[in-house]
């Protein structure tokens, strides 16, 4: 049965020449996306490396000078990126890249990708996720939509189930052509993750699954909805237009109704009026009263009266109890807008159990870490490192402060002490323990699988039903 049907697929597609065509073009586009993505990604990873490199020599050959001048000097750190970014670039572009870590600020990365860009490169992104995400299920619904309509309205379907086919085994068949046929746009991809696991360490084998099962999870539920909604269908027209019309709504209309929803529902400030709350938020009066208590607090501790008889530089002290104070601003702030991001990615996200085009985006995203919380786990962890800095440059300003050099010149920081602030490097943590990110959205794409099996089940019936 498989065999024949196959044939039979095969040569109908040959006949038409529709299909065909539109196959070649879709695996081009393919191709050609998967072949930019990685030139692109080759050119990034050689600047991040030239960045890096010479971010840290810019740091340890600053020469000598005062270590709260090196704070404010500061250095710039690098976002990583995983092999699985050609694939899904995700919301790299609008992210940015590179984290400033200096003195007193919590900087937000720069260097967003489409602040670069032109007009057109901003009305779409072809990249290989947004070929299977949404051109793919197109195609399988035009090579699809009549597999079982048609036989219905030619006749062909009665007269085979009145030769004793079986509808199961006729349904079964026609899943595993349509399957085996979007399959094949999976080759590309599967020879490049496998040729970067061998070759390159940027990804690792649980990011790559989780990717590949997804999408073929997702792949099935497009061929399994195209052959429901034929089998239901009394013609092949209608079948076409019902199938279009739910193409239309879970891939291009649902996505942006969930995103102006959930940014209606949890608004979020511009960057903007943030950081201008950040600055009003850290340099109040309240500030200043603390910075007077803990003076006090300190002269009282050591029995002085006057920081000039503290047996360290009080300058140094300062500067880290104000920075302290800083970081419990940042927190709470930064800390208020994640709640609401968060909240907008979990409200999105619940739209999938109307649209595994949504569901799909979000498990694609995080296996290719380019989703919103891979991005605040490195600036969390961007600014981990900037607290350690201060607390090392400020610890050294306490503890040589009060140090003159032999021409009366106050004391500076030098080679040694710039060495003492380790190289910042980051990698992602393994995939499994971000489950709660996307854990909703896979379990929206099985239940998605679940039932198109369960009306599977009821259209393999309706077409029995037709043979009595």
């Amino acid at each position: 049965m498989l065999t024949l049907t196959l044939k039979k697929e095969w040569l109908e597609g040959r006949r038409e020449g529709r299909t065909l065509w539109l196959s070649c073009i879709v695996l081009v586009l393919l191709a050609c996306a998967l072949l930019s993505s990685w030139h692109s990604y080759q050119q990034v990873q050689v600047q991040k490396q030239q960045v890096e490199k010479s971010e840290r020599e810019r740091w340890l050959e600053q020469g000598g000078k005062d270590p709260h001048s090196a704070a404010h000097y500061g250095v710039y750190v690098v976002k990583p990126d995983t092999g699985l970014s050609v694939l899904d670039p995700g919301l790299t572009d609008y992210q940015g890249v590179v984290l400033r870590l200096e003195a007193h600020k919590r900087n937000e990365t720069l260097f967003r990708g489409i602040q670069d860009a032109i007009q057109m490169q901003r009305f779409g992104n072809l990249s290989p996720a947004f070929i299977l995400q949404t051109l793919l299920p197109l195609l399988i619904i035009l090579f699809g939509f009549h597999s079982v309509a048609a036989e219905r309205e030619s006749g062909t379907l009665k007269q085979l189930l009145a030769n004793g086919l079986c509808p199961k085994r006729f349904f079964i068949a026609k899943t595993l052509s349509i399957y085996g046929f979007a399959l094949l746009f999976f080759v590309p991809l599967v020879l490049y993750i496998l040729f970067t696991l061998v070759f390159g360490s940027s990804i690792t084998a649980y990011r790559s699954a989780l990717f590949l099962i997804s999408y073929g999870v997702y792949i099935l539920i497009w061929v399994l909805l195209t052959l429901v909604i034929s089998s239901y269908s009394r013609t092949a027209r209608s079948a076409l237009i019902s199938l279009l019309v739910v193409w239309a709504s879970t891939c291009l209309f649902l996505p942006k109704l969930a995103i102006a929803n959930a940014e209606s529902k949890f608004p979020t400030p511009s960057s903007q009026i943030f950081l201008s709350k950040l600055e009003s938020e850290i340099y109040t009066p309240e500030r200043q009263q603390a910075i007077t208590k803990f003076k006090q607090d300190t002269l009282d501790e050591f029995g002085v009266k006057s920081v000039d008889e503290l047996p360290f530089a009080w300058s140094g002290a300062q500067l880290q109890f104000g920075e302290q104070y800083a970081d419990k601003v940042f927190d709470r702030l930064f800390g208020q807008r994640q709640i609401q991001l968060d909240a907008q990615g979990f409200h999105y996200q619940s739209a999938g159990i109307l649209s595994p085009f949504i569901a799909l985006q979000a498990i694609s995203m995080s296996a290719a870490a380019t989703d919103l919380p891979h991005h605040v786990l490195f600036s969390n962890a961007g600014e981990k490192h900037r607290r350690l800095m201060q607390e090392i440059l400020n610890g050294d300003l306490k503890e040589n402060g009060l140090t003159k050099k032999s021409d009366g010149e106050s004391y500076q920081g030098d080679h040694q002490l710039w060495e003492r602030i380790p190289e910042f490097s980051y990698q992602y943590p393994p995939i499994d323990t971000l489950a709660k990110h996307y854990g909703r959205a896979a379990i929206y794409l099985v239940c998605w699988l679940v039932l198109l099996m369960f009306l599977a089940c009821l259209a393999v019936q309706r077409i029995k039903n037709e043979g009595k």
